[in-house]
């Protein structure tokens, strides 16, 4: 009987596991983790769960129970420490597993910057349950917090750390929110949100951290109970690496996730898709597109056919969406809901529909995604009109 071994056991990870079943996969399956707990989302780490308003459990992706039903062994609190690709072996410190596929959904680490070492204490990056439960701990305490990153993770903590009722300074060292991965517009959105709650922004700044615990930048300095570093991620690549497929901050992959060696894949935030330039997706959406890609790959199983990407995040009463490509190079078409104040932008190239931004509009989003996947012509004027569907903006 043919065997499937996944290493990571978290989002990811037990995506493929039920995944490989829902395909027909009958062999065994093996999915190795290296925390103590079973499967879980990580979104609302930082978020609700941090603040003590989502119990763990429904996190939890892959029960004990769903896992026995699937025929799924979960090895957890097991590290591997090794992939012997000769003898098509994984090595945890107890044990040897063989595997005929092998599934890499080890995720990755959260960037760290010298700090000095007397403010470990105070130093929080959210990336497990063990993380979260330190950084709510923390807050309970603290009357002070300072962001360090400007993207969506230190958007999401400012919000969390504001929400639980101190002060709180984002730190980034670009002039606007998210501009590596947003346009413009999304950016002057996110700092209105952001600065409408209190959060205090140093924008285009380089704190620097005293030895004593200050944060010094140009408009002043501050004293943080708290610090949150959120400056974006590596990926957890050396197994990989070690083991001799080729890597770059990331495993090297096709588009199904298949890596330098046939047997082998790689999915969510380890992986780097060489067809797209060599490019890793660090979202919730590639975790679990990406696990059934390898599923699909592993069966034999048909491609899946392509989708936008999509991204949201929470933050405060706010919920941002983004579909599709959303950059300045493309024409900006804004709709605002007068009733609700919700708002969508859309961005077109050449007059076809490419992409969607909208905030507190999920219903765009849903109109929008089978517009910007077939990449319809649309018309420019009625697509500004919040009275006319918006797929009365086809143009026929």
């Amino acid at each position: 009987m043919s065997r499937t071994v996944i290493v990571g056991a978290g989002q990811a990870g037990a995506v493929a596991a039920v995944k490989l079943r829902e395909f027909g996969y009958n062999g065994e399956i093996v999915l190795i983790g290296a925390e103590q707990h079973p499967p879980y989302e990580r979104p609302e780490l930082s978020k609700a769960y941090a603040l003590g308003q989502m119990p763990f459990e429904k996190l939890v992706l892959l029960p004990a129970d769903k896992a026995t039903e699937q025929r799924i062994e979960m090895r957890l609190a097991a590290p591997v420490v090794a992939i012997d690709r000769d003898k098509q072996v994984v090595r945890t410190a107890e044990d040897e597993i063989g595997y005929d596929h092998l599934i890499l959904a080890t995720g990755g680490e959260g960037r760290r910057i010298p700090l000095p070492d007397q403010l470990a204490d105070k130093v929080h990056i959210v990336r497990s349950r063990e993380d979260a439960d330190a950084l709510g701990k923390a807050l309970a305490k603290a009357a002070t917090a300072a962001i360090i990153g400007g993207g969506w993770l230190g958007l999401e903590a400012a919000a969390t750390c504001k929400s639980s009722g101190i002060n709180v300074h984002l730190y980034e060292t670009a002039p606007r929110l998210c501009a590596r991965v947003a346009p413009e517009w999304l950016s002057s959105v996110l700092h209105d949100i952001q600065a409408d709650n209190g959060v205090a922004l140093h924008l285009g700044e380089t704190p620097e951290i005293t030895d004593d615990g200050q944060i010094v930048s140009a408009s002043g300095s501050i004293t943080p109970d708290v610090i949150v570093l959120a400056v974006g991620m590596t990926a957890n690549d050396s197994l990989a690496a070690d083991a001799g497929l080729r890597c770059n901050d990331g495993v090297l992959v096709s588009e199904n996730g298949q890596s330098s060696d046939p047997k082998i894949f790689a999915i969510g935030d380890c992986a780097r898709y060489v067809h797209l330039g060599n490019l890793r997706r660090e979202s919730w959406q590639n975790a679990n597109q990406s696990a059934e890609d390898a599923a699909r790959g592993i069966t034999g199983s048909p491609r899946r056919n392509a989708e936008p990407d999509w991204f949201w995040s929470k933050q405060f009463k706010h919920n941002i969406q983004m579909l599709g490509t959303c950059t300045d190079a493309q024409d900006a078409v804004l709709r605002v809901h007068p009733k609700t104040g919700a708002k969508s932008c859309f961005f077109l190239d050449q007059g076809l529909l490419v992409g969607c931004i909208a905030v507190d509009s999920a219903r765009d989003i849903g109109m929008s995604r089978g517009l910007v996947a077939k990449g319809q012509k649309v018309d420019h004027a009625k697509l500004s009109d919040p009275a006319i569907p918006i797929r009365g903006c086809v143009e026929t």
